[in-house]
């Protein structure tokens, strides 16, 4: 599904990458957040991965995460991360982290990102409850140089939502090519059915899988949310949302 959105300036999307580089850098004082890991591999270089605790304690209860990684071997590109991830202290039984990524191809050549996100946010699910699970994702792609900027995702789909580190939901919103600064998306895709390895919840996150054509930016938003309800209010939400495209990995 694609949406017509005004065309964004790309001095906004440097903004932004700053923007989503610097924020939250420190760590609430006494407290120990969640741990949130994020792991990078770009083709032609090595993996890499960072692991955190120390989240910046919103005044929600929520936790606020930034980080980046970069190349190591002279292959030009960067992810910036800037992260909220909520557990059961935030919001009680309905665990979610966010997708606000700055991912940079600065390269002359393009290159595929697999970025794997896994966040600790145990929940001890009530017997007689279900969850209602939703995927939003969408951003803004950038050519640095003006020539053309190319997003596409990766087989089976640019995003996997993961619920104790198995898929059960994907997320493809359409990218169109560009010359200068503009939205893509907006994808939105939803799960309710089982928890995998349950009955109780470990670990959500999910994993992006595209390729991105060389100097370009890409900026994705978005969130990976669960949502405790009544088994019988699961299945009335399951019909009321129409819960397309699900997907469960074997």
């Amino acid at each position: 599904m694609k949406l017509e959105r005004p065309v964004v300036a790309t001095a906004g999307v440097a903004a932004v990458i700053a923007a989503i580089a610097v924020a939250g850098s420190t760590a609430s004082a006494g407290f120990v957040s969640p741990q949130l890991s994020v792991a990078v591999a770009v083709s032609g270089d090595a993996p890499q991965s960072s692991t955190s605790t120390s989240g910046f304690r919103n005044a929600d209860g929520s936790y606020l995460y930034d980080g980046s990684l970069t190349s190591t071997s002279g292959s030009s590109w960067f992810v910036n991360w800037n992260l909220t991830g909520s557990d059961t202290v935030a919001e009680p039984g309905s665990p979610s982290i966010t997708t606000n990524f700055a991912v940079g191809n600065t390269g002359d050549v393009t290159r595929t990102f697999q970025i794997l996100v896994t966040y600790a946010a145990p929940v001890q699910v009530a017997p007689g409850t279900g969850y209602a699970w939703q995927t939003s994702l969408s951003g803004v792609l950038a050519s640095s140089n003006g020539s053309m900027a190319s997003l596409v995702g990766l087989l089976p789909s640019m995003f996997e939502g993961q619920i104790n580190g198995t898929g059960v939901v994907l997320n493809n919103p359409s990218a169109a090519s560009t010359t200068t600064a503009s939205f893509f998306g907006l994808g939105v895709n939803n799960y309710a059915g089982p928890i995998p390895n349950g009955p109780n919840i470990g670990t959500i996150g999910y994993l992006l899988s595209f390729s991105l054509s060389a100097h370009s930016t890409a900026v994705f938003n978005g969130s990976w949310v669960g949502t405790v309800v009544p088994a019988p209010g699961a299945l009335a939400l399951f019909g009321l949302m129409g819960f397309a495209g699900r997907y469960r990995r074997g």
